[in-house]
């Protein structure tokens, strides 16, 4: 018998090292994070960006990191956090591309392998001094996911650089397997091309999470979407904000909204006598707190947008002042126009000094419904938007 128990504990052991031997090696070319060492975060803009996450999205392949003006990035050796096993290679001279000082004043390209060989992913990275953009045609955009399914919005900057402020919660809701994504392109704006964004259903996948997620709504917002924490914290998932050195007077631009028919709650129920409305404003918030003497970086989300101490301005939508239209007037393009003033808020002040050296970020959130951040909201409810201004004082 004991020869009998002897052999069977060999035979598992080769069984479990043939297990370890045969396990496959990993398949993900991923960039999770970059840093930034001591040496070089003194040319960042914001503290809190020396380690930088990076989502799944793949929008997050071209990473912008913000520093401050006149900071010399001539001399820069950025580090990545890579998937497991996985190498990055710098295109431009070929070699490892893990802490390799590089001159940042133009964008750097880099390649990451699986660990398998089999994989390969695109990175630029750039190091960029924040330039205040205040006008948005929504003409720039590409469609990106793992099948061009959904799109992605960017502005070009004064220099004609490439500036990926816009992001939506597409990413989030392709995890629900469903094709009709939230925010779309819209061929029919006022000027050009618009965005048309409107509340969808989740389908199986929202009922099943905890809590239930039942609604998406359409949104677009200056800032990024982490994808990764799209269903265990949705409001912390949406960061609001990119830095800016003028002071608003209005906020304008163009809107065509048609309400859904049914109003819900967050756990699907539905709510009787009342409408959907869309919400679309600019926030101006102070974007680090100084902490025992030492500067602190605050990015808000979707929990505190508009509540949050450090709260300058808005310049915000009335519920009053929305016109619903019929799909007969939207096929006919009766875009509304709209002319918000920005209002000092919290008895807060602009700080010119601060304000030169971008202490300020500014936001652009726009929703097909009001509440859809807590998933309430009419599926259908669909809002049209193009040709928005930040008017400031010069």
């Amino acid at each position: 018998m004991r020869h009998k128990t002897l052999l069977c504990l060999m035979l598992g052991a080769v069984t479990m090292v043939s297990c370890i031997q045969d396990e496959p090696l990993n398949a993900e070319a991923d960039i999770v994070a970059v840093t930034f060492d001591r040496d070089n975060r003194d040319v960042l803009l914001n503290t809190n960006d020396t380690i930088i996450s990076v989502g799944t999205d793949p929008a997050s392949n071209n990473i912008e990191v913000l520093v401050m003006p006149s900071s010399d990035l001539k001399q820069v050796a950025p580090t990545f956090i890579l998937s497991e096993g996985a190498k990055i290679i710098h295109d431009e001279t070929g070699i490892d591309g893990n802490g390799l000082t590089l001159d940042f004043t133009e964008p750097q390209h880099y390649t990451v392998v699986s660990q398998d060989g089999n994989y390969r992913k695109y990175y630029t990275l750039s190091l960029k001094q924040p330039l205040a953009i205040t006008e948005f045609k929504f003409e720039s955009f590409e469609f990106i996911g793992n099948s061009k399914q959904y799109v992605n919005y960017y502005e070009f900057d004064s220099t004609g650089g490439r500036c990926n402020i816009w992001a939506t919660a597409n990413a989030g809701y392709a995890m629900c397997g469903l094709s009709d994504f939230p925010t779309q392109r819209y061929d029919r704006g006022q000027s050009g091309n618009g965005v048309r964004l409107r509340t969808e259903t989740t389908g199986g996948f929202g009922m099943m999470t905890n809590p239930p997620m039942p609604i998406a709504a359409g949104n677009l917002f200056f800032g990024r979407f982490d994808a990764l924490n799209a269903v265990s914290s949705p409001r912390t998932a949406t960061l609001f904000g990119m830095p800016f050195d003028k002071t608003p007077k209005a906020f304008t631009g163009y809107y065509m909204f048609k309400p859904g028919e049914t109003m819900t709650d967050d756990s699907g129920a539905v709510i009787e006598g009342q409408t959907d409305r869309p919400d679309f404003y600019v926030v101006m918030y102070e974007n680090y707190d100084i902490v025992d003497g030492r500067r602190q970086s605050v990015m808000l989300d979707g929990n505190n947008v508009l509540t949050h101490k450090n709260i300058v301005g808005l310049a915000r939508i009335k519920e009053q002042d929305i016109v619903n239209l019929t799909d007969e007037q939207i096929e006919r393009g009766e875009w509304q126009y709209f002319d918000i003033p920005f209002e000092l808020v919290n008895g807060k002040q602009i700080d010119p000094e601060r304000l030169a050296n971008y202490g300020y970020n500014v936001a652009i959130v726009i929703s097909s419904s009001v509440d859809g951040a807590y998933f309430r909201g009419a599926v259908g409810s669909t809002l049209y938007v193009d040709t928005f201004k930040i008017i400031c004082e010069d």
